[in-house]
C-alpha cells in the first residue's frame, strides 16, 4: 500500500501542476484581454482585486487535492464559477477588444470632435460594455458550476437491434463511465452510481472508463464498486485517465487483486461470454489507443491504427454463426471498428458530451460520435454524457447514470 500512495502522490502532484498550469494560463489570458477593455484592471486595486480573487479558488483547491480535506462544495462551484467564467472572458472578449482599439485608432486618426454631451453619453455606453462581458462570463460561470455539482440523473435509453434474440428481449444494462473519483467527483458519488443501478435491476453493470483520477481514493473506489448486484456482474474498460500519470499498475493490479473473487472484471482487449436465459452474449472490451509513454493526444491515422489493431485482438476466435455482440469502448470513434466486426451495440464515454451543449448540441463537437445515440448499418452506439467530471462544470449536459434495455426490432 506505501507504494501505491507514493504512486499516487507523484501522479497526484504531477495532475495537479497541469490543471495549475492550465487554469492559470486561462486567468492569465482573461485578465490581458478584460484589463484591455477596462484599464482600471491594469490598477494596483485592479490587479490586486482580479488575482485576489483568483487565489481563493486555487488555495482551496490545493489544500482539497494535497491533502485531501474535504472542504465542502463550495470549492467546487468556486473552481468551476471562476475558470469557466475565464474562458468566455478569453473567448468573447477578444474580438471586443479587437473591435474596441480598432475604434480607437479610427477616433486618433479622424480627430473626431463631438458636442459636450457625447463624452458622458460615450462613457455610458463604454461602462455598460466593459460591465456586460464580465457580468455574463460569471454568470455562465455559474449556472455551468451549479450544474456540474448537480446530482446525476438516471438516463433510460431503448435500443432496438435488428437479429437481436428473443431470449435477450429487454436485456437490461446499467453505465457508468467518467467518474474520475478525485478533486471534485466523491466515492460517494460513485457509491450512489452502483446503487441506483442495483435498485434498477439491471442484468449486468458496466464501466466504461476514466474511473479514478486521485489514486488515494483506489481501494475506497474499489469497494464501491464490489456493491454491485447484477446477476452477471460488472465488466470494465479502461479509459486514458487510468493510463495517465503513472496510474496503470496499481489500477490495474486492484482490478487483478479482485478477478475472481467479486463482481468485476476487467476487459483489455477480451472477451466474455454471458449466458442469459438460455442465450449467448458476447461482451467485448477493448482497450483505449494510446503510447506506452502514457500519451494519447495521437494523429487520427496513427488513433486508428491502434484502434484497428485492438479490434482484431479483442474479436478475434468469436463465434461466427450470429451470436449477439456488445462492444465497450471508452473512446466513441472504436464505433466503426465495432461495427465492422459484427457488435450488435458499443457502448461509450470519453467525450462527457463536450459538458456544454446548447438545445442537445455539444458546442465543442471535436469527435465524430459526442454524445447519445448513433447508428451505423445495423450496429448501435450509445455514449454517455458521463457520471463524473474533470471539472465542476456542465450547461445543458447532466451528469447521467445510463439503465440501457436492449429490444428486439
Amino acid at each position: 500500500m506505501h507504494g501505491v500512495h507514493g504512486t499516487a502522490k507523484c501522479a497526484g502532484v504531477a495532475k495537479f501542476c497541469m490543471l495549475i498550469y492550465e487554469s492559470a494560463a486561462v486567468t492569465a489570458i482573461a485578465y490581458f484581454i478584460l484589463s484591455g477593455l477596462a484599464p482600471r484592471l491594469r490598477s494596483r486595486r485592479g490587479k490586486a482585486f482580479f488575482f485576489t480573487a483568483a487565489l481563493s479558488v486555487y488555495v482551496p483547491w490545493f489544500f482539497v487535492h494535497t491533502f485531501h480535506v474535504r472542504l465542502g462544495p463550495w470549492v467546487s462551484y468556486a473552481a468551476g464559477t471562476w475558470v469557466f467564467a475565464c474562458l468566455p472572458s478569453a473567448v468573447l472578449g477578444l474580438p471586443l477588444l479587437g473591435i474596441a482599439r480598432l475604434r480607437r485608432r479610427l477616433k486618433r486618426s479622424q480627430a473626431l470632435v463631438t458636442d459636450a454631451s457625447s463624452p458622458v453619453d460615450e462613457g455610458r455606453r463604454q461602462a455598460m460594455a466593459r460591465l456586460a462581458l464580465p457580468a455574463i462570463s460569471l454568470s455562465l460561470g455559474a449556472i455551468g458550476s451549479a450544474q456540474g455539482n448537480t446530482e446525476f440523473i438516471v438516463k433510460q435509453v431503448e435500443l432496438r437491434l435488428r437479429n437481436w434474440p428473443k431470449a435477450l428481449d429487454g436485456f437490461r444494462i446499467g453505465q457508468i463511465t467518467d467518474t474520475h473519483i478525485g478533486d471534485f467527483v466523491s466515492v460517494e458519488t460513485l457509491i450512489r452510481a452502483v446503487e441506483v443501478l442495483n435498485r434498477s435491476s439491471v442484468h449486468v453493470q458496466v464501466m466504461t472508463g476514466d474511473l479514478i483520477d486521485d489514486l488515494h481514493y483506489l481501494e475506497a473506489t474499489f469497494a464501491a464498486l464490489q456493491r454491485c448486484e447484477a446477476p452477471h456482474g460488472m465488466l470494465a474498460v479502461l479509459g486514458n485517465h487510468e493510463k495517465m500519470h503513472s496510474r496503470l499498475g496499481p489500477i490495474l493490479a486492484a482490478y487483478s487483486a479482485r478477478l475472481g473473487r467479486g463482481p468485476i472484471r476487467l476487459l483489455v482487449d477480451q472477451s466474455q461470454v454471458i449466458r442469459h436465459q438460455g442465450a449467448s452474449l458476447c461482451v467485448v472490451g477493448v482497450d483505449y489507443p494510446m503510447r506506452e509513454n502514457g500519451h494519447h493526444s495521437l494523429r487520427r491515422a496513427e488513433r486508428m491504427a491502434i484502434m484497428a489493431a485492438s479490434a482484431d485482438r479483442a474479436f478475434a476466435g468469436l463465434p461466427t454463426n450470429g451470436e449477439p455482440r456488445l462492444c465497450l469502448s471508452h473512446h466513441p470513434e472504436f464505433f466503426p471498428f465495432a461495427a465492422k466486426h459484427g457488435a450488435n451495440a458499443t457502448l461509450s464515454g470519453h467525450t462527457h458530451g463536450g459538458q456544454v451543449a446548447f438545445l442537445g448540441e455539444s458546442l465543442f463537437p471535436i469527435y465524430d460520435y459526442m454524445l447519445g445515440h448513433y447508428r451505423r448499418g445495423d450496429s448501435h452506439l450509445y455514449v454517455s454524457g458521463g457520471t463524473g467530471h474533470w471539472l465542476p462544470y456542465r450547461l445543458g449536459v447532466p451528469a447521467e447514470v445510463t439503465v440501457l434495455t436492449l429490444r428486439t426490432g
